[in-house]
């Protein structure tokens, strides 16, 4: 350790440095706790307010973040444009991570500098804010987190020891966003196959941000096992028809996409899958937004790939179909239809009419049980409360 951090030790009481130590440890589990972090780490450094930000990779827009002791409006002011308005932030981009910064030490901008920029005369000076410590405390593939402490112009400028002394704590706060992380993935996985399955006996492979298989119930298994034309190739969920397999990985991608954005308006899709001889495989394909709350983990994003055997038979209560959606027989018989074939025209078949009378159909049930196309009917007709089980 250096001397600075030695000095530094001496100069704070070793029971508060335990108990901000603590505190960085417990958000690993709760991340709530950030704010008795921060909370503490004011009051033992005689500061006035701090905030970590969330950043993206380039350190321009914030993702989200944690303040203790910054007003509602002057925080959403400072992340919509104060931010980038900051006369320090050019230079902290260039500032080596991994450890703060006194404004007022370590930065080019003078302080009479400061006090004629449009962020100290419209942001900070009417909050009595004069001082900092500010730096990149972490970074990965694809997010930044800097921690920001001020001070008003009575509590003074932060000396080289009291830097120091923040400082102390920048690897501990970078394994707890690491372990933090880790669990949350963990847990995320776990979530994401808890909402996949719910309370659904259809088999189904659940795929993560690499469209790569994560789980497979046997179910899955045997039905990918036994139809040559689903195949699960170098770990790809793959159709031997080329160009059935390209609107499968669209679908994919697509659904991926939904998932990461958290888009929950999406549905997902129905593709068919054909079997020499057999009727053919139906998959449908939904995005799963796990919910796992944590500081600098990407929100993981999976696609849940669930497979109807129409061979297998899922009976449908026609009554209760009746009854829940106030669908005509007519109406009946083209949904139970669907659930054999994706293919409007093949339902026209089925039911002996015509196609433009299947989509005028189709319109009326979509409006009658709330659904945004045919992927999201066929979920609800086979996971839904008008299905036997």
């Amino acid at each position: 350790m250096n001397i600075e951090s030695n000095s530094a030790r001496q100069a704070y009481p070793e029971q508060q440095r335990t108990r901000l130590i603590e505190n960085i440890y417990s958000t690993v589990a709760d991340p709530g706790a950030w704010h008795s972090f921060l909370r503490d780490l004011i009051a033992c450094t005689n500061s006035r307010s701090a905030r970590m930000l969330v950043m993206n990779s380039q350190a321009n827009r914030v993702i989200s973040s944690i303040k203790y002791n910054i007003d509602d409006n002057y925080h959403r002011q400072y992340t919509e444009h104060y931010v980038n308005a900051c006369p320090w932030r050019p230079e902290l981009v260039q500032k080596r991570p991994g450890r703060l910064y006194s404004t007022y030490l370590h930065f080019s901008c003078r302080q009479t500098d400061f006090f004629r920029s449009e962020f100290y005369n419209d942001w900070a000076g009417p909050q009595d804010i004069h001082h900092g410590v500010c730096g990149t405390i972490y970074q990965d593939s694809g997010r930044t987190v800097q921690l920001l402490v001020q001070r008003t112009r009575g509590q003074g400028h932060y000396t080289e020891q009291e830097t120091a002394f923040f400082n102390d704590f920048v690897p501990h706060l970078q394994h707890s966003f690491l372990l933090a992380g880790q669990i949350a993935g963990r847990s995320a996985r776990a979530e994401a196959i808890a909402i996949a399955a719910g309370d659904e006996t259809l088999p189904f492979l659940l795929l993560d941000f690499s469209l790569r298989p994560i789980y497979c119930n046997p179910g899955e298994e045997t039905l990918i096992n036994t139809a040559t034309t689903l195949t699960l190739t170098n770990g790809q969920l793959q159709i031997a028809d080329d160009s059935r397999n390209q609107r499968l990985q669209r679908l994919l991608r697509e659904c991926l996409a939904a998932a990461d954005s958290r888009a929950f308006h999406s549905a997902g899709g129905i593709l068919e899958v054909p079997r020499p001889n057999r009727t053919s495989l139906q998959l449908l394909v939904r995005p799963i937004h796990p919910d796992i709350p944590v500081l600098t983990a990407t929100p993981a994003g999976y696609v849940a790939v669930y497979v109807y055997d129409p061979e297998a038979g899922v009976a449908v209560d026609r009554e209760r179909l009746s009854r829940l959606y106030a669908l005509s027989e007519a109406e009946i018989r083209v949904a139970v239809a669907m659930l054999a074939t994706p293919d409007p025209a093949e339902v026209a078949k089925r039911c002996f009419i015509s196609l433009h009378t299947v989509r005028s159909h189709l319109k009326a049930i979509f409006a009658k049980t709330d659904t945004q196309g045919q992927a999201d009917l066929m979920k609800r007709l086979l996971v839904g409360p008008a299905r036997r089980r």
